[in-house]
Formats: C-alpha cells, structure tokens, sequence
C-alpha cells in the first residue's frame, strides 16, 4: 500500500480507532459501569444499614482545570452496627464533600466495603448514572458501527482505485 496517499491513510487508520475505542468503551459499559452502578445501588437500597461517618480522605479525580466540579474519590470511617470500625471508599465519586466532614452513609452489611452517601443512592442519582451507563453503551455502538462502515467504504473506495482497467473488446 505505498501508493496509497497520506488522507486515506489517515482516514483508515481513524476508523480502526474508532473501532478499537467503541469496542473498548462498550466492554466497559457491559462489564463494568452497568454491573457496578446497579449492583450498588440494588444492594444498598435492599439492605444497607444507616451510619454517622468522617470523611478521612478526598483525591480529585482530576487535576483542577479539568474537574470544575471538584470531584473526588473519598474515603470514609464509620462503625457498623456491631461496632466493627470500617474504612472504606465510597462506591460513587462526589464534589459535595471534603475531609474531616462528617456524612450519613449507607453500607452493605454482608460486604461493608460497599458504602455510599445516602444522597447517592436516591432516585435521581441513580436514574443519572443508569441513564450515563445507557449513553455509553448506545455511544459504544454508534462509535463502532460508523468506524467499521467508514473503514469499509475505504476499503471498497482504494480497491476501486487499484483495480487494473479492462481490455478493451477488439473489433475485429
């Protein structure tokens, strides 16, 4: 393919990324995100227990400029109900907490690693993190469908252009 000019290319190599990156963003979404999101929010909104937690520690998810909402993974302390002291990540990110708050939480008591603030678990925060699983996993799809038919039409293009041309039928 030597003859083949920089622009088709560059026109095939971004449709294979294109591919590459649904792909990968859909694997994500079905193996991770949906699972994680839903399994969550099933667990603690079927038996999670109530408890007062500080906040021991907040890491943006992000440098600054690149997060203006300040979103961060925190780390939370709180003592179950049989006073076991748990410190643990919360399942979800947050921009409305710092360290050294104190917060309500809602924790697994089968699994008491799996906690959340109690306003995370709400209806409208969960309906905005399925509706977000739900656009990825559409967004996965349309990324790899457009990438496989435009590397098709290349491919269908550039042999067009490299096939050798026809005899012409002699007259005789």
């Amino acid at each position: 393919m030597g003859s083949v000019p920089d622009h088709a290319r560059t026109v095939r190599n971004g449709s294979l990324a294109m591919i590459a990156l649904g792909v990968l963003l859909f694997v994500l979404s079905v193996f991770y995100l949906i699972p994680h999101d839903t399994g969550v929010t099933s667990a603690l909104r079927s038996r999670g227990v109530h408890a007062r937690a500080v906040v021991t520690a907040c890491t943006p998810v992000s440098r600054p400029e690149d997060n203006p909402a300040g979103n961060a993974y925190c780390r939370v302390r709180f003592a179950t109900s049989d006073g076991t002291t748990v410190d643990a990540q919360l399942a979800y990110v947050t921009g409305t907490i710092a360290a050294r708050d104190t917060v309500s939480v809602v924790y697994d008591p089968r699994h008491s690693g799996t906690v959340a603030l109690q306003s995370s678990i709400g209806l409208w925060n969960s309906l905005v993190r399925n509706t977000l699983d739900v656009v990825a996993l559409a967004a996965s799809v349309m990324m790899t469908l457009l990438g496989l038919a435009v590397h098709l039409t290349y491919r269908w293009v550039t042999r067009a252009h490299t096939r050798p041309a026809r005899p012409a039928p002699s007259a005789t």
